[in-house]
């Protein structure tokens, strides 16, 4: 099998199995307990918290009054803690802005604001760029709140989130702004005091950790003047925002995938980036288009192959024991052609012809190589039976 649909997660790095297996057996406290197995637990999620603090640029061990990260579990629910959180936390209602191809915890998260009374406007991001003109005109005194990805889950692109979260600031100064940093995290070089954000979402299993655990950062400034409330409710875990006891194993192999990750970072990101380069000048020959924005992560290429369905390339390619997707696996079942790709210019024939190609550390030229071959087949072949 050659696996290339990394945006949609990686397979577990042995240091985070070992890591899950280690607290599943040893470490099997519950961490909200005061007895001693229930501190060996908590010993280990507060190592995590400062694994996940660290890694977003923040300096120093973290403190009761410091910036926080609140455990959940997925970046989904991250995503909607932060932009429900923020909204339910309002006394008045007011402005939200995101962008037009916001992954869907985003963009629905979103929506239910809207029902809330919320206004919600979202910002053009043609050809993988925010749309300056259109941000400058929607922040207003009102606005409460900017979510902006800093990569695009599908087609890679990398968005100037700092240069949005000043244009919103200049107009609303007590607005929050949050970034969904899941496909940028580890990949990409980034810290949420030079991006300005109040909140951002990272998880493990985009880079080689566990599923089932992500985290949402939230500033001390936010904390301290109680701009987010909890969407879950219970015993009060995670700073009374996320509550349910912490799944420990899952945090323990999080903060091991950190430690992987951070050790290699930068060339992880060379070695993903080459293979990208490769496979953009390799494309074209076979009759395939790479969907290019100015700005892109390292390990994600939107390609288009026209007047060929995706569902039939993906078909087609499983044959072959090739492993890629048609976007967010987060939408996989969706019937509707992709809002993001139609966010970036695309035709919906052209959207409803496109497949992502996501890489790893691991990635292989050969498995690029491999991925040619068989779109260069699938071309040749499908295109008889059209």
């Amino acid at each position: 099998m050659i696996y290339l649909d990394n945006a949609a997660t990686t397979k577990p790095c042995r240091e985070a199995v070992d890591a899950v297996a280690d607290a599943l057996c040893e470490h099997w406290g519950n961490p909200s307990s005061s007895h001693r197995a229930g501190l060996d637990a908590s010993k280990l999620v507060e190592s995590a918290r400062a694994a996940v603090l660290s890694s977003l640029g923040v300096r120093g061990a973290p403190r009761a009054d410091g910036d926080a990260v609140v455990f959940c579990g997925s970046g989904t629910e991250a995503n909607n803690l932060a932009i429900l959180g923020v909204c339910r936390s309002k006394s008045r209602r007011g402005r939200v802005i995101i962008t037009e191809g916001e992954h869907a915890s985003v963009e629905n998260a979103a929506s239910e604001a809207a029902r809330e009374d919320f206004d919600v406007v979202r910002i053009p991001t043609r050809g993988g760029v925010i749309d300056a003109d259109a941000l400058a005109s929607a922040a207003t005194p009102d606005t409460v709140l900017v979510s902006v990805m800093l990569v695009n889950s599908e087609t890679g692109a990398l968005y100037d989130a700092a240069g949005a979260f000043r244009a919103v600031r200049a107009a609303a100064p007590n607005a929050i702004c949050h970034i969904d940093a899941v496909q940028a995290y580890m990949k990409t070089p980034f810290s949420v005091g030079a991006l300005g954000a109040d909140l951002c979402t990272v998880s493990a299993h985009k880079i080689h950790g566990p599923k089932g655990i992500a985290a949402l950062y939230v500033s001390r400034s936010v904390l301290r003047s109680r701009s987010i409330s909890p969407v879950i409710f219970g015993g009060g875990q995670e700073y009374a925002l996320r509550s349910g006891t912490v799944n420990v194993p899952a945090v323990a192999g999080f903060a091991a995938a950190i430690a992987r990750a951070s050790s290699t970072r930068d060339a992880d990101a060379s070695h993903m980036r080459a293979l990208r380069e490769y496979l953009i000048h390799a494309l074209p020959e076979i009759g395939a288009r790479p969907n290019l924005p100015p700005n892109a992560a390292p390990h994600i290429l939107s390609v288009t192959v026209p007047d060929i369905k995706s569902e039939t390339i993906l078909n087609y390619l499983s044959s072959r024991g090739i492993c890629l997707s048609s976007g967010s696996a987060c939408s996989t079942h969706s019937r509707t052609v992709s809002r993001a790709l139609l966010a970036f210019g695309l035709t919906e024939r052209e959207a409803d012809s496109t497949v992502r190609v996501s890489l790893s550390r691991s990635t292989t030229e050969d498995e690029c190589r491999a991925l040619l071959d068989a779109l260069a087949d699938a071309v040749r072949t499908l295109a008889r039976m059209k």
